[in-house]
C-alpha cells in the first residue's frame, strides 16, 4: 500500500474508503488536510483555492461553506466578474448547470488530483443557516452520489453546534453513507457552544460510527496542550479510529514558526492527519503555511514530491 504522499492522480480517483483509511494509517502521521472556503474569490486569478492548497502540499481538501442546494466553487467554476451585474446571472446559470451534473465533484477532483471532503453542520433548530450546508439526510446522500471521499461533521463559528448534535449526526451518516464515505467528526473550536475536553466523548463518536475523530491541535484552544491531545488520541486509537488534529482558530495565518510548533506537537501527540484551516487569504491558509506544516511533519523530500507529482500518473 502506497503512502499518501506517494499517490498519483489515478490513485486519488480510484481508491475506496477502506483503502484511503489504510493509506493514511500507513503514512504514519504524515497526511496533510487543508480547508478552503468555496465562496471566496481565489487568491490568484485563474487558480482555485483548492488547486492552490494542493500545489503547496495538501493531500486532502475540505470544502467549507459548500452548498448542496447551490453547488458552486469559485475558481473551479470560472466566471468573469468584470461583467458586473451580469456576473450574478452568470453565477446563477452556472449553479443551475451544476445542480444537474452528477459528476460535478468528480470533475473538480480530477482537476485537483486530491481527496475531497465537505463540511456538514448539525446546527440546532432555530438557527438561521442555509439548508444546503446542514447535516441532513438529503445532503448526506448527495455527498455520496457526487463522489466526496469524506464528510466532516463539525461546526463553523457561532453555529451553536454541540457534541450531542455531532453524535446524532454521526449515527445518521453511518446509517446512510457509512459504507462508501469516510465519516470524520469533531470540533476544532467551540463553535459558539462548548469545546470538547473529555476523552469519553471521542469514544462515543467512534461507537456511533465515525472513522476519524477531529480534535483541536495542541496550542489552538485554551487548555489543549500536547498532553491532553495525546490522551484523547490514545483513546481514539484504542477504539480503532484515526485521529485528526485541527488548526481552526485563525492560527493558520500565524507565522510559519507557529505552524511548525503546532505541527510537531500534534505529531508527538500521535495525530494521523493534520488539518490547517481556511482563515488566511481568500478563504484558505497562507500557502506558505500549508507547506510549512507539511515540511514539519514529513520533510522537504516528501513535501516537494507531493507538490510536484504529476497529475497524469
Amino acid at each position: 500500500m502506497k503512502r499518501i504522499f506517494e499517490l498519483g492522480s489515478k490513485d486519488f480517483m480510484t481508491l475506496g474508503k477502506q483503502e484511503i483509511l489504510s493509506t493514511i494509517k500507513n503514512s504514519e502521521g504524515r497526511s496533510v488536510m487543508a480547508e478552503v472556503v468555496v465562496t471566496a474569490l481565489p487568491l490568484i486569478y485563474g487558480v482555485s483555492g483548492l488547486e492552490m492548497a494542493a500545489a503547496f502540499g495538501a493531500d486532502m481538501i475540505t470544502l467549507n461553506l459548500f452548498d448542496f442546494d447551490n453547488p458552486f466553487i469559485f475558481g473551479i467554476d470560472e466566471i468573469d466578474l468584470s461583467n458586473g451585474v451580469n456576473a450574478i446571472s452568470m453565477i446563477e446559470q452556472k449553479i443551475r448547470e451544476n445542480q444537474k451534473n452528477p459528476d460535478y465533484i468528480r470533475n473538480a477532483k480530477n482537476i485537483i488530483g486530491r481527496f475531497i471532503g465537505v463540511n456538514l453542520e448539525p446546527v440546532p433548530v432555530g438557527i438561521n443557516y442555509p439548508e444546503g450546508r446542514k447535516l441532513k439526510a438529503e445532503n448526506l446522500i448527495k455527498a455520496k452520489e457526487l463522489g466526496f471521499d469524506y464528510i466532516l461533521i463539525t461546526g463553523n463559528p457561532n453555529t451553536g453546534v454541540t457534541h450531542r448534535a455531532i453524535l446524532e449526526g454521526i449515527e445518521e451518516a453511518a446509517e446512510l453513507i457509512g459504507d462508501k464515505v469516510i465519516i470524520m467528526a469533531g470540533k476544532m473550536h467551540a463553535a459558539g457552544e462548548e469545546n470538547i475536553y473529555d476523552s469519553s466523548i471521542c469514544k462515543d463518536f467512534v461507537k456511533a460510527g465515525a472513522d476519524v475523530i477531529l480534535i483541536p491541535a495542541p496550542g489552538t484552544i485554551p487548555g489543549m496542550d500536547q498532553k491532553m491531545a495525546r490522551c484523547q488520541i490514545e483513546t481514539i486509537h484504542e477504539c480503532q479510529a484515526l485521529a485528526l488534529t485541527s488548526i481552526g482558530t485563525s492560527q493558520e495565518s500565524s507565522s510559519e514558526d507557529t505552524i511548525e510548533q503546532i505541527a510537531l506537537m500534534s505529531k508527538m501527540a500521535g495525530a494521523d492527519i493534520q488539518h490547517i484551516g481556511d482563515a488566511g487569504y481568500c478563504g484558505m491558509a497562507f500557502p506558505e503555511n500549508i507547506m510549512a506544516l507539511s515540511i514539519a511533519i514529513r520533510g522537504k523530500r516528501h513535501t516537494y514530491r507531493r507538490m510536484a507529482y504529476s497529475l497524469k500518473r
